[in-house]
């Protein structure tokens, strides 16, 4: 095809051309503002990882040292006071250290000290994994995982585009509303449920899919629950007279995610010889086995 033949074809088709270099650049745009946003996050938890280490590690000899009793001094017990205080800026720093750290820098108690430093290990471990496992993905990834951060910019184009539909959709349906006579009051009752589940499918599928966030106990029950959601939302294309019971059915698996994620897990929980605040009185005071005697 020549230069003046294809001149000729974008004259006749200048919309087509248009909205297609319109929605070229919006995926180009989305796309890169995606990876960049991604990238971003991954170093600040990176950041956030190595400082919260470089606090840990600072505070565990001192702490070794004074469990091990090597260093019984006021000066290293001033050096151990300002390390563990330093732990408490860590930004993954987490209640129960925070608690464990409160208590003794409170009463000064060295029976605190081995249980503070099983915690700080334990914590130290789970974030080294953490770290090795981010570093894996950004440098070393798999085959599947590499394949998913190359599609997964491509996400938010997608939605957007989706929304789109969903706009239209919905000038559609009013538009339909104002047409409406009362023996179709049940079906436009059906098509704005549907309406309204395909829209909550959306909202909820898309910070599942985009990820980002630090993973927690819960977090592969609330993907879970997430993607079986945005399932339900393409059943309406089965039959219209179900919209109001896949409503309903995803709200409640929605709710349900509040009461499966709210409990804290075992290792987060108090147990012998974990220090918590009490509520009327605000010093620390220490968790026993030992429930009251009643006489």
């Amino acid at each position: 095809m020549s230069l003046s033949e294809w001149i000729t074809w974008l004259q006749q088709h200048e919309r087509t051309v248009l909205t297609s270099f319109l929605a070229l650049s919006l995926f180009l745009g989305l796309y890169v503002a995606s990876e960049r946003k991604t990238s971003r996050r991954e170093r600040s938890r990176l950041d956030h990882l190595r400082y919260s280490l470089e606090l840990y590690s600072a505070a565990a000899g001192p702490l070794m040292r004074e469990v091990n009793r090597i260093g019984d001094s006021p000066n290293e017990q001033e050096l151990l006071s300002d390390k563990l205080l330093a732990c408490r800026a860590a930004p993954y720093v987490t209640a129960d250290l925070l608690t464990q750290i409160g208590a003794y820098i409170h009463d000064q108690d060295p029976t605190r000290l081995s249980l503070l430093q099983k915690t700080l290990e334990r914590e130290s471990e789970h974030l080294i994994e953490e770290r090795e496992t981010l570093l894996n993905g950004m440098e070393r990834p798999g085959w599947g995982l590499s394949f998913w951060q190359q599609i997964r910019p491509i996400i938010p184009f997608l939605f957007a585009l989706a929304l789109f539909f969903c706009l239209c959709w919905l000038f559609q349906l009013i538009e339909i509303s104002r047409m409406a006579t009362a023996n179709s009051g049940l079906t436009l009752l059906n098509s704005w449920t549907s309406f309204a589940s395909v829209l909550f499918s959306l909202i909820v599928l898309y910070p599942a899919l985009m990820g980002g966030r630090r993973r927690t106990e819960g977090s592969a029950l609330l993907w879970t629950l997430s993607i079986f959601i945005a399932l339900l939302g393409m059943l309406h294309t089965i039959n219209l007279e179900l919209a109001p019971y896949i409503l309903g059915a995803q709200v409640l698996l929605f709710l349900s995610g509040f009461t499966l994620a709210g409990s804290k897990p075992r290792k987060s929980r108090p147990y012998v010889g974990h220090y918590v605040q009490d509520k009327e009185n605000p010093l620390l005071i220490e968790r026993t086995d030992e429930e009251p005697r009643i006489e």
